[in-house]
């Protein structure tokens, strides 16, 4: 008997399928069974009742065919449950690993994806010599949760049965037998199909209520029999502990089609078993196979095994992701990872995300709720996001790999390439590259060819080995080569070619898999063509009724749904009939695209306008969006746009979630977007309003001094159109930059004329928050006095419309006066009473500036403890918002309160992190924030170096009110250095 195992994971192995043929006294009747161990075949009681002997035969008329006799070991008629033995020939492979069993839930409404392989009597065929023959069928279908509970079964629904042979039999007659799986587990058996029902439900066993109808002695013969652990676990993906949750669709097509590749998969399977391999890349020419044996990596980890010979721990999550359909982006990994963690943990994240918080410490939280499991994450066709020479182009990709590399256990990258990913030299060690060359072995390129023409139809299943091999090496032995190949021979039903005339006309080239599908497309038709190009356009899996929609707005007497199913049926189109969606392999998409029309109505840029419209009839009002999923047709719909190359109305759409997306935590993306139109727009007013928005967004994404240069741009335009809305909008961003630069001059002027054009509009919203920015910049300057008026005009407008907000405005701008001015507990008693204003508010906005001022007015009190608590709590609110500066201030200023209550090991922590922040924000106090650390590292053992540090840092002060006072550290540098 040979070892070799004849799957690769513990769910339904096809070679483990049987066929029962049961003699009985008054003739032959066959059923279905499922080998659960070597010698152990699970099926129904009633296909074996009265047997006078019974065969069980697997892989009929297939390499490796073998059947065996085999006794009933146990059986009840009541459950309708068999368990034979069989003694397999020495030449059958051995069946590793016992099968797994489990249950669905019974106690909720749920519908369960499940499949049973069977032989049915409505699949019986003929053979040329007259002879019949019972073809496999593989039936996928739903269970209801609830469907029977009376009789304890499952109600399978399935496709309807094609045909009705017998009318005094059940054209399902012969499935009885058949294991019902849900995901990796088996659940049940069927049993029976009730006409009365319709030829698309079957019943099926359901072992967990059998288990209860059995009396003792059974039922513990049958859980040893069949090694049944109890209770039996869910079944259904994502609700037992064990079970791997995948988010995201498989990146290729056809894994059960795929071939070996063993040594390949052993090199991934030890790298993703090393903790400190962070990132493993599959690298190779397009069409060679690298997303199929990603896709085959991850489909063995989703069942329980592990890839390879080096076995490594399973991971509880997988998340698939593709540049070619969802996309790769920081937002849909993180919401992605999320999802896997389940909907308290997704709600928590969710809510994480939409606080505006930094990237880092969204991704720090992200991988806190992941805790200690192992996380696979698939990164498809990543060369769109790099260079030619492998460098990181995408700058999310960017933030992503910093973070994976910094992570100290989870999650593990797994990357499919044309390139290389080019890694900085320290963190090459962390990267591993499994490089696919070369095609398929000659043997199994062969045998992928015969399984592509499994009913002969196009006469390559009865080639030689030769001819297949002279076929295999003119494409390269390609996988994806093949795969065209045949189509191509499917298309052509006039001339009916051989593989040879396929082939004739190709000579040995760079790019085998792009002509081989291009000469492919030149055999299709004009509307062929169109259904291509719109399905290449859209990147995306699309139901037929959407597919439709588009294609009637470019031409309304296309026949969609009949091109439709020609080129499914062509196999140049997927299907995925669970959602029933429709798309192109990624190789083909591309090819698509690249050939579709310059003119006509099916041109490119028609196409790509007719999706952005049919996305815009999906939009929703913004008064409804909650979460970026809402807003998802107005970004799908920009990106077509973009690709039409209508700039104009591209901007017009982003500036109408621009800074919703900002405030709620996509600010990389929002700069992004407008990076994909900037320069481009002709409208002068779409060029203003996108300047602003620009603006606004890398106001809070950095750098200021661009975001100075839009508002400026902005401002001068609005002036020439005469927009008084949009000049007053970019006045104030212009201030604000400015103040955030410590430009503290500069913004005084446009702050003023923004707060003036806000009361002549009549904004009071605007005009408030003018006149906070306005009195904040006197503080920042030193007048306290002026910022103490501008607080009192502030709160006059709170005291007429009772505003909450307005009055936590106000509050903050009279805090920040106060400290200015150095009355120290009117400031502490200010900044508390601020805090609390803006939480009444609902508002984030200021919490952590009006903390950080109480924590230094206790800080001036000399009371470094209340000051370090204030102070935590405000870098813990700075944490909260997209804004470098203001959590590196709260760590600079909380660094020193450690340092005045002598805690210099988490000063020198603390003052490091303040570093970090403020040199991403590019302000000047993160030099001070280095020395601090530095000064606090020197104690106790260097009161010198310390003193020395110390005056550095007040040199590197700039005497901002809202930073820790310069004088203060000079103080203390001359205590060191007088020995106190």
């Amino acid at each position: 008997m040979r070892a070799e195992p004849s799957a690769d994971g513990p769910g339904l192995d096809p070679h483990r399928i049987a066929e029962i043929i049961v003699e009985t006294g008054g003739g032959r009747r066959r059923g279905s069974g499922y080998r659960i161990r070597a010698d152990t075949v699970l099926t129904a009681a009633h296909v074996v009742v009265d047997a006078t002997g019974v065969v069980v035969r697997f892989d009929a008329d297939r390499e490796g065919e073998w059947s065996g006799p085999a006794a009933v070991t146990w059986a009840d008629t009541d459950t309708d449950l068999a368990v034979l033995s069989v003694v397999p020939p020495e030449a059958a492979p051995a069946a590793v690993g016992p099968a797994r069993f489990g249950r669905i839930p019974d106690d909720r409404h749920g519908v369960i994806d499940v499949h049973a392989l069977g032989f049915p009597l409505w699949k019986r065929r003929s053979r040329s010599d007259r002879t019949s023959f019972r073809e496999l069928h593989q039936a996928d279908g739903t269970v209801a949760a609830l469907s029977n509970l009376r009789t304890g079964t499952l109600e399978m629904t399935v496709a309807p049965a094609g045909a009705d042979p017998d009318p005094g039999t059940s054209p399902w007659a012969g499935m009885s037998g058949a294991a019902v799986w849900a995901g990796s587990r088996i659940i049940g058996v069927v049993a029976e199909h009730h006409r009365s029902e319709g030829p698309g439900r079957l019943t099926a066993v359901r072992l967990d209520h059998a288990l209860h109808r059995l009396g003792p002695a059974d039922r513990a013969e049958l859980v040893r029999l069949l090694g049944l652990p109890e209770p039996l676990p869910l079944a259904v993906p994502g609700e037992s502990p064990g079970d791997v949750r995948v988010v995201g669709v498989p990146v290729a097509y056809g894994i059960e089609l795929f071939k070996n590749r063993a040594s390949e998969r052993d090199a991934i399977a030890r790298h993703l078993s090393d903790p400190a391999i962070r990132m493993v890349v599959i690298t190779g020419p397009r069409g060679i196979g690298k997303s199929a044996l990603a896709a085959k990596v991850m489909d063995l980890l989703d069942r329980g095994v592990w890839p390879g010979t080096v076995q490594g721990p399973l991971p509880s999550g997988l998340v698939n992701l593709s540049t070619r359909t969802s996309g790769i982006s920081l937002e849909r990994l993180y919401f992605d990872c999320a999802r896997l963690l389940g909907p308290e943990r997704l709600a928590e994240l969710r809510a994480v995300w939409n606080a505006g918080g930094t990237t880092q410490e969204r991704l720090a939280e992200l991988l806190t709720a992941m805790g200690e499991r192992l996380i696979v994450i698939l990164m498809d066709n990543l060369e769109d996001l790099l260079d030619d020479d492998g460098s990181v182009a995408d700058d999310e990709l960017a933030v992503i790999l910093d973070w994976l590399f910094r992570a100290r256990s989870t999650p593990r990258l797994l990357v499919t390439s044309q390139v290389p990913v080019r890694l900085a030299p320290e963190l090459r060690r962390f990267a591993a590259h499994v490089e696919l060359s070369e095609g398929l072995s000659p043997a199994e390129a062969a045998a992928l060819l015969r399984e592509l023409d499994r009913d002969g139809s196009l006469g390559i299943a009865d080639l030689s080995d030769g001819e297949l091999l002279q076929a295999v090496v003119r494409v390269h032995g390609v996988p994806r080569a093949l795969e065209l190949l045949v189509g191509a021979l499917a298309d052509d039903t006039v001339l009916l070619p051989s593989l040879q005339d396929v082939l004739k006309d190709f000579t040995r080239r760079h790019d085998v898999v792009a002509d081989l599908a291009q000469d492919r497309y030149k055999r299709l038709d004009e509307r062929a063509h169109a259904v291509l190009g719109v399905l290449a356009a859209l990147r995306t899996p699309v139901a037929q009724g959407a597919l439709e929609e588009i294609l009637a707005g470019l031409d309304a007497g296309l026949p969609t749904a009949a091109v439709l199913t020609s080129l499914v049926r062509m196999h140049l189109v997927s299907v995925d009939r669970a959602h029933r969606t429709f798309a192109l392999h990624p190789l083909d998409a591309e090819i698509a695209y690249g050939r579709m029309p310059q003119d006509g109505p099916h041109r490119r840029q028609a196409v790509e306008r007719e999706i952005a419209s049919w996305y815009g009839r999906r939009a929703r009002p913004r008064g409804t969006w909650r979460t970026l999923e809402d807003i998802e047709p107005q970004r799908r719909r920009f990106d077509h746009l973009v690709r039409s190359e209508d700039f104009d109305d591209a901007a017009r759409v982003l500036c109408e979630i621009s800074e919703w997306l900002v405030w709620h935590g996509s600010v990389l993306a929002a700069v992004s977007m407008h990076l994909a139109v900037e320069g481009r727009i002709r409208d002068e007013r779409v060029r203003l309003a996108h300047a602003v928005a620009y603006g606004h967004a890398r106001l809070s994404a950095g750098p200021m001094e661009q975001a100075a240069e839009l508002f400026t741009e902005a401002a001068a335009l609005a002036e020439r159109l005469g927009d008084r809305p949009a000049l007053q909008n970019a006045l104030f961003g212009l201030g604000d930059t400015h103040r955030q630069l410590g430009d503290q001059r500069a913004t005084v002027q446009p702050l003023s004329r923004a707060a003036e054009l806000a009361r002549e509009l009549g904004d009071t919203e605007r005009e408030v928050h003018a006149l906070l920015s306005l009195s904040l910049a006197h503080s920042y300057l030193g007048d306290g006095e002026s910022a103490l008026t501008g607080a009192t005009r502030l709160t006059e407008l709170a005291s007429a419309d009772g505003d909450l907000l307005t009055i936590a405005r106000a509050g903050n701008a009279h805090t920040i006066a106060l400290l200015t001015l150095g009355r120290w507990q009117e400031t502490a008693d200010a900044g508390e009473e601020t805090a609390r204003a803006y939480r009444a508010a609902d508002s984030q906005e200021a919490i952590a500036y009006a903390l950080n001022a109480q924590g230094l007015a206790l800080l001036a009190l000399d009371d470094p403890a209340r000051a370090a608590s204030a102070l935590e709590e405000a870098r813990h609110e700075a944490s909260l918002m997209e804004n470098p500066r203001a959590e590196g201030v709260c760590l600079l200023n909380l660094a020193w309160a450690y340092w005045c209550d002598a805690r210099y090991d988490q000063c020198a922590t603390t003052a490091d992190r303040a570093s970090a922040a403020l040199d991403i924000a590019g302000a000047a106090q993160a030099e001070a924030a280095r020395a601090l650390a530095a000064a606090a590292r020197a104690l106790p053992d260097g009161p010198g170096a310390a003193a020395e540090a110390l005056s550095r840092a007040a040199a590197a002060l700039d005497g901002n009110v809202e930073v820790v006072s310069p004088g203060w550290v000079v103080e203390r540098a001359r205590g060191l250095e007088g020995g106190l």
